[in-house]
């Protein structure tokens, strides 16, 4: 089956002059709310992260405590050998 090559279009695309939708000001003022809002989410986020390692540390603790016993339960048993 042989393939025909499809024929470009020609399409001639008018440029028109962009509306001016908001003023220089209110487009200022609109970058200053939208940085607040992140600044008050990325400290609500640093907060919720900081909950999440006080809740998991007292694990982690436990866990390594273990962990760090165990290595040295099996490290004397190695060199009694």
């Amino acid at each position: 089956m042989t393939r025909n090559r499809k024929q470009t279009a020609n399409v001639i695309a008018e440029v028109k002059d962009p509306q001016v939708l908001i003023t220089r000001q209110q487009y200022i003022q609109d970058i200053k709310v939208r940085w607040q809002i992140h600044q008050t989410e990325i400290n609500n986020l640093v907060e919720d992260v900081r909950k999440v390692v006080n809740v998991c540390s007292p694990y982690v603790q436990k866990a390594l405590n273990f962990l760090t016993e165990k290595y040295q339960q099996v490290s004397a048993k190695y060199a009694a050998h």
